[in-house]
């Protein structure tokens, strides 16, 4: 009877944690936030895009039990190197290493051209975004965070998640909303760049729409090409 109750007992405690992470994954919606970070997206007019992010990954939920105490050293492990795994699948991050406790530090570069409306680029994933880059039916390209830090900001800080980094946006689009703390020329003539520093998680999400070039032949956005038009990276070490 004792040990058919150590089980019971056992297989409960797995499956509160299991239950634990899902509701925390599902409160947080965005279970990777980014810390110590510098990402560029550079966008052409024509469709072109590419992004950079180098900095640390935080997979909430993990970290969070972690930090309370409510998951086993074994547990917190395996769930260490399951994510791991995740981030490592995806052909964009180049670099991934693991820090412990749900923490990565990652080096992603991804680089494509927009071929018409309602395209979406995510970062990190779609399941999992921190910010997504769209184009729509009216001929615009959007930059949009997805808000869920700022929203979760008390209980992100209270198990000691930070997000501090810059988000940097340069284009050669006309640029017709955005709430960018910083607006200068770009290196590359033509560009501009918009920059983002971000303090901590109620800082404003942010907010960025540009212009695609129209082709004067078709009245329509200027898509396609041979491929992606190179940018200059910008130097984000202030």
């Amino acid at each position: 009877m004792n040990t058919l109750f150590k089980r019971s007992a056992a297989l409960f405690g797995r499956l509160q944690g299991l239950f634990t992470c899902l509701v925390c994954a599902a409160l947080l919606g965005s279970c990777f936030v980014p810390d110590q970070y510098e990402a560029e997206i550079r966008l052409t007019k024509d469709g072109g895009y590419g992004i950079t992010f180098i900095g640390i990954l935080i997979y909430a939920p993990l970290y969070g039990q972690i930090q309370r105490g409510k998951i086993d050293e074994a547990h917190a492990k395996e769930n260490d190197r399951m994510f791991l795994e995740q981030l490592q699948r995806e052909t964009a991050f180049k670099e991934v290493v693991a820090l412990g406790q749900g923490r990565y530090r990652v080096r992603y570069e991804r680089e494509g051209r927009f071929a018409g409306s309602h395209q979406m680029v995510t970062f990190v994933t779609r399941q999992e975004p921190i910010f997504r880059v769209l184009t729509t039916e009216d001929g615009t390209v959007q930059v949009n965070g997805s808000g869920a830090g700022r929203m979760y900001a008390k209980e992100f800080e209270e198990v000691g998640i930070k997000s501090q980094g810059l988000l940097r946006i340069t284009t050669d689009a006309q640029v017709t909303e955005q709430n960018a703390q910083f607006v200068r020329d770009s290196r590359t003539p033509g560009f501009k760049s918009y920059d983002w520093r971000r303090r901590n998680l109620t800082d404003p999400t942010p907010h960025f729409v540009a212009k695609l070039a129209i082709d004067p032949r078709t009245g329509v956005p200027a898509y396609g090409g041979s491929g992606a038009v190179n940018v200059e990276p910008e130097d984000t070490k202030k």
